[in-house]
Parts: C-alpha cells; structure tokens; sequence
C-alpha cells in the first residue's frame, strides 16, 4: 500500500499558493510606491526587467536551465518581451500610479477572461457556453466599474480604468499567440523567463534613452526606488516559486492565486494606504472573480 500523504506534502503547495497570491497583491503597492516616488514608469520597466531577470537567472544557473541562445530562442524572447513584459508593465506602471490598489488588482483579474476571449478571436479554443457565460460577466463587471459616476474616487479616473484594462488584454494576447506549442524546442521555464525579461530590459532601455526618461539607480536611494529594488528582488523569487508549484501541484492549482490576488491586493490597499473600494467595484469583484471561475472549467469527459 502507498503510504498516506503526509501534512508537508498537503501544506507546502497551499503555502507556496498563499505566498505567490500575497505577493502579487503586495506587488501593486510597491509598484504605486514606486512611480509616485519619483521613478519614471519605462525606467522602473527597465530595472525591474534587469533585476528580476538576473535573479530568475542564477536561480536557472543552479539548476541548469539557462536561457538557450539559438536565433529561435532569441526572437521567441523578444516576441514574448513585447507582448508580455515591455508595453504591458509600461501601462501598468503608469495606470497604478493613478488608480487605487485594489481597483487595479480587480482589473488584472480579468487576464483569464481576456485569454479566452481571445482564444475564440482566434479559434484557438471552441465554444464553450459555460465559460462564454463567463466573459460576459467579466464585461459586465467592467461596465459596473466604468460606467456608473459613484463607482470611482474621481469620475475622471474612468479613463485610466480603460488603460489599464489594455494590461489583461496584452497578457491574454501573449498567451495565445505564444502558447506552449509555440514555445522552442529544449527551452526550459526558467530559460525562457530569465530570457524574456532580459530581452525586455534591452528594449526598455532603448525606449527610456528615445524618450529621455533613464534614471540611474544609485545611492542614495529614494522610497520609490527602495520600493523598485524591493519589487524586482521578490518578483525574481516568486517566478521561481510559480515553476515550483506549477510543478508540484499543477497549473490549475496555480491558477487560484490570481483569485488571491485580487483579495491580498484590496487587504493591502486598504491596511497600508487606507483605500476604500465603493459598492459598485465590490459588486464587480463579485461579478469579475464568478466570471474567472467560469472561464477556468474546463469541459468534463473521455479523454
């Protein structure tokens, strides 16, 4: 007989699930920290790309998963840099430093839904009236966060809600475009990491030299690049802890810790800044977070 689990092996994944999900949504107020603190949105790009990067990297070192340098591999790095990491965490950036924390937690929530909506733009994936069902909702907790004057602080902010809904939309249009079929023969997760978000930090630097916008990170440190170095330096692990639990739990598994997300993200927001979310944007956690329920089932049967 196989011998029963024991409570490491039924505790560690949910901890590691708790750990990721709590630090993505302390990811958000560092990230507001950061560009309210004097660090401009493509230079914070370019140190978070390099310093995240380097981590992910001699993390790969040690387990001999480097990024591969064949000309396949590289133009795979710049493609997912683009789609997923450079433009996408320039709006983001930009976009936190208007919206409160858990607003924009609740907006990133919605990356599954954009992935599916997507992924039938595409006929990447089939119809599925379950998970169709779960894209609208997911609109129309948008529409409850966009559309009602007394659902944000300032009604003006309704703009960046829209900005930032490209971010979910960008890392859903990476997902599909650069599926796991997609990805290049012999790469490993922390290669292709570690090698996308250096290709990022080479593109962001070009594009925060073209726009006048590079900031040197040196002593003496300001709170906004404390909270940058902070930032990159948990990111770094968390991709590590990401692959571990993909690993030893699966994909699904992992995929709850966006749910988690969101909840951390509005706790921190509220704890750390004292933001308060109104009635209509709780109701369109409610609606946003049923709708990625919906959207992550997938249809039971014979293999």
């Amino acid at each position: 007989m196989a011998p029963p689990p024991s409570s490491h092996n039924t505790l560690f994944p949910l901890a590691l699930l708790f750990t990721i999900g709590s630090l993505w949504g302390f990811f958000f107020i560092l990230i507001k920290t950061g560009v309210t603190g004097g660090v401009a949105p493509v230079s914070y790009v370019f140190w978070f790309a390099l310093g995240a990067g380097t981590i992910v990297f001699c993390i790969g070192l040690v387990r001999r998963e480097v990024p591969r340098l064949e000309r396949r591999h590289l133009v795979y790095y710049v493609k997912a840099s683009l789609a997923r990491f450079t433009f996408a965490n320039l709006i983001l950036y930009t976009a936190q430093g208007k919206l409160p924390i858990g607003l924009m937690a609740v907006i990133m929530a919605t990356t599954p839904i954009c992935t599916y909506a997507l992924s039938l733009a595409f006929r990447v994936e089939k119809l599925v009236g379950i998970r169709v069902i779960g894209v609208a909702l997911g609109i129309g907790g948008a529409m409850m966060i966009v559309l009602p004057k007394s659902s944000l602080p300032d009604p003006s902010l309704a703009i960046w809600v829209l900005i930032g809904f490209c971010v979910p939309l960008m890392h859903g249009s990476a997902y599909v475009l650069l599926s796991e079929k997609h990805r290049p023969e012999g790469s490993t997760s922390l290669g292709i990491a570690a090698g996308t978000l250096f290709a990022t930090a080479i593109l962001s630097l070009a594009l925060a030299l073209a726009m006048g916008q590079f900031q040197l990170l040196a002593p003496p440190f300001s709170k906004g690049e404390l909270a940058l170095m902070l930032h990159f330096t948990l990111a770094g692990l968390n991709f590590y802890a990401v692959f571990e639990l993909i690993r030893i739990a699966g994909p699904t598994f992992m995929s709850q810790s966006s749910s988690l997300a969101v909840g951390f993200g509005v706790l921190f927001g509220y704890l750390i800044l004292g933001e308060t979310l109104s009635l209509w944007v709780w109701g369109a956690i409610a609606l946003i977070l049923s709708g990625v329920g919906l959207v992550s089932m997938r249809r039971r049967g014979p293999a």
